[in-house]
């Protein structure tokens, strides 16, 4: 229960008046920096001690306590008492320059109004005062709050935590700095900067305390004589042919790689540029951002009702966690997998959207709940995802191959096309080019039934096909994981196997421009990038 009455507050905080307990020391050192910085304006201003001075002060002594409650009172309204100054920055500077100036134009202007009258006509109140007044107080106000900055920071980097291991931090700009800031604030990394190698900062540079001790290139002389066993990689732009030429010289120079999460996570709201993680495959296989039309890609989702088939798969979930971002009237995950289906709501719960997402647990080959579900929700573009897709086991159960990737389907565009679904992006393969398998035949199959429909009704429905996505479900890239985890060997056809792959996100970055570039029957091709060797 909570206690009522006088008195009964007791929280640390009070947020109508932005006033925290942790802050009351900083209110005293306001109060006497206003007291202070007042008596050297007018010191200064009278040449003290002077007649000229002992007469304003007697005359003007009790602007002092107006001028504290004043300022005190707009510190407060711009919450300077709930700020943490320990991490203070061009912001909290912007806010202490508008309060003390926002304080002495309201209070001087009263002064002076005050000054105009009797008994202080005769001898009136100097301008400059105010000027000497303001600038002192802005000097005292803000270099107490950033000596509190730079105590901070300086326990921060002063003693590295016991056992930390030394590191290097490899980049350019504003990533080397947020990792720089990462390591400084969060000790429990275990990790120390000793230096850092960039292109961009001269050698000898420093930041934060940190040496520039050379260029990207000299990475391996560098781990050698400052005996770093970590390399931070802070290029979060990179393509992943740079990643695995640093990646190897570490290794070579027996320094393990860490990295900052890659731009297209980050768009993808999954992480924050700050989190330092190990190197991932799909760093190493990134490449040049894709450029696509983010505005008009929002503004085709935004207030319209979205369905996903297959939502509870690697594709669908992910093509969720995008498009709930473009804030549509109604996300709809369609689904046979209670489990995935979950899944995909605890990953969206986690992106803070004002859309709900509806769950509708069934079977595409269920074609009368279907089609009572799109009829239901009514989806104005719905991307069908849900397939059977892995090549072996297809051949050996042809039948739920058919019954899924072509029955299925052929169900999901008659339940489209009842419900006037208005655009209609079907998830297919390269393997249903010149197709060789059961899979790659039944998703041609697939494709041809959407080439159809889409004529026949003359709608935006249309088909977009790719390679290896990194980490698909089916994929080869979590089952050599596997194989490494249990010791090796990988099962490759050939030692000089190479394959295109591209990363889960960057792929439905691609399949969602498509659905807004696509006429009917259009067939979308995405460009896979440079063939990687496996081995």
């Amino acid at each position: 229960m909570r206690p009522t009455g006088p008195g009964a507050d007791m929280s640390p905080s009070n947020p109508r008046l932005g006033v925290s307990l942790r802050g009351r020391h900083l209110i005293a050192f306001d109060a006497v920096a206003t007291v202070a910085s007042f008596v050297i304006a007018l010191a200064l201003r009278f040449d003290a001690p002077s007649p000229a001075f002992d007469q304003y002060l007697a005359a003007y002594l009790w602007v002092v306590p107006a001028l504290v409650v004043v300022r005190l009172g707009a510190f407060m309204l711009l919450r300077l008492y709930q700020r943490v100054w320990r991490y203070a920055s061009v912001d909290e500077l912007i806010a202490v320059l508008a309060a003390v100036a926002g304080s002495s134009t309201i209070a001087y202007i009263a002064i002076y109004a005050v000054a105009l009258s009797s008994p202080f006509r005769t001898i009136g109140f100097p301008r400059s005062v105010a000027i000497i007044d303001t600038i002192f107080m802005v000097a005292l106000a803000g270099a107490w709050r950033f000596a509190l900055r730079a105590i901070g920071a300086g326990r921060d980097g002063a003693v590295a935590p016991r056992g930390s291991e030394s590191a290097l931090v490899l980049g350019n700009g504003a990533p080397v700095l947020q990792v720089l800031r990462e390591l400084r604030s969060n000790p429990a990394l275990g990790l120390k900067a000793v230096g850092i190698l960039s292109d961009e900062f001269p050698r000898g540079q420093r930041l934060l305390g940190i040496p520039t001790i050379g260029a990207t290139t000299d990475l391996a002389a560098a781990v050698a004589n400052t005996g770093a066993s970590i390399v931070l990689l802070a290029v979060p732009s990179s393509e992943g042919r740079v990643l695995r030429k640093l990646v190897h010289q570490a290794e070579a120079a027996g320094a393990r790689c860490l990295t900052v999460p890659s731009v297209a996570e980050v768009v993808a709201g999954r992480v924050s540029m700050n989190a330092v993680r190990e190197v991932e495959i799909e760093d190493l296989m990134r490449r040049a951002p894709s450029r696509i039309d983010l505005p008009s890609v929002a503004g085709s989702f935004e207030g319209r009702s979205v369905l996903i088939t297959g939502a509870g798969g690697s594709i669908g979930g992910e093509l969720a966690r995008q498009i709930i971002r473009f804030r549509p009237k109604r996300l709809v995950l369609l689904g046979r997998g209670e489990n995935s289906i979950f899944e995909t709501i605890q990953s969206l719960a986690a992106l803070d959207s004002s859309t709900a997402a509806m769950p509708v647990i069934l079977d595409i080959r269920d074609r009368d709940r279907l089609s009572l579900a799109f009829r239901s929700v009514r989806p104005d573009v719905v991307f069908h995802a849900a397939a059977h897709k892995h090549v072996t086991f297809m051949e050996q159960f042809p039948d739920q191959a058919v019954a899924t990737n072509v029955v299925g389907t052929s169900n999901v565009l008659d339940a489209a096309a009842e419900s006037g679904v208005e655009r209609f992006v079907f998830i297919s393969t390269d393997k249903a080019v010149n197709p060789s398998s059961v899979m790659g035949a039944t998703k041609r199959i697939g494709e041809l039934l959407v080439r159809q429909t889409a004529r026949e009704r003359d709608l935006p429905y249309a088909v977009v096909r790719f390679g290896n996505v990194l980490s698909s479900r089916g994929s080869v890239v979590p089952l050599f994981r596997q194989q490494l985890a249990r010791g090796g060997p990988i099962t490759v056809t050939d030692p000089g196997a190479k394959r295109f792959f591209m990363t889960i996100p960057e792929a439905v970055q691609l399949v969602l421009q498509a659905a807004i570039l696509a006429s009917p029957g259009d067939t979308f091709v995405l460009d896979m990038g440079e063939a990687v060797r496996i081995v």
